[in-house]
């Protein structure tokens, strides 16, 4: 059984939907505050070409509608930057001690229609040191947010990315994933 499951990850060929998709790439994004996108105005091209490695490139094959941070827009893809600062404990072992996330939206035609910069800090190298917010987020309020989400319904968001591809079973070991906007498509 362990054999078929690791056959099934490492020779099922991925979905050619989603080649240029993004699941796991660099954690060492390099922020720059006066870098920013223009909402409404700024490609994804553009964007690349200031911050070429994304952490994360999510297409959706349908536009999804999302209010974020009061913004309404149809979003096509998300794509993520990541920096994640760790410090030793003294008696061994790594702290997290500051994580930027960067998560910028785009419609239809490729334009940035929001952005998030979700930038914490722990001020302590402590595991039970409180997390703060940093000085580089655009998060004033996440009352309307779950505690895990990265940005509003990120959970379902996610949910509805792997519904789409047929190569699922390769990155979740489970077919079954439900959205609430479509039906998940048959794997591979």
């Amino acid at each position: 059984m362990i054999l078929s499951l690791l056959s099934c990850r490492f020779f099922s060929k991925n979905d050619p939907d989603f080649v240029d998709d993004i699941i796991d790439g660099p954690e060492k994004f390099q922020f720059d505050p006066n870098k920013l996108p223009v909402i409404g105005k700024t490609t994804e091209q553009e964007l690349l070409e200031i911050y070429p490695r994304p952490w994360s490139r999510m297409t959706f094959q349908k536009p999804i509608a999302k209010e974020i941070l009061g913004r309404k827009f149809e979003m096509k893809k998300i794509i993520s930057y990541v920096n994640y600062i760790t410090s030793s404990l003294p008696n061994g072992g790594y702290v997290g001690t500051d994580y930027l996330y960067f998560h910028v939206f785009f419609d239809k035609d490729g334009i940035v229609q929001q952005y998030i910069i979700d930038h914490k800090i722990n001020e302590k190298v402590d595991r039970n040191s409180p997390w703060i917010q940093g000085k580089f987020s655009n998060i004033k309020d996440k009352k309307n947010w779950k505690k895990s989400e990265l940005w509003p319904e990120s959970g379902d968001d996610g949910d509805c990315y792997w519904a789409q591809r047929r190569d699922r079973i390769k990155y979740h070991q489970s077919e079954q994933i439900e959205c609430r906007y479509w039906d998940a498509v048959p794997v591979y």
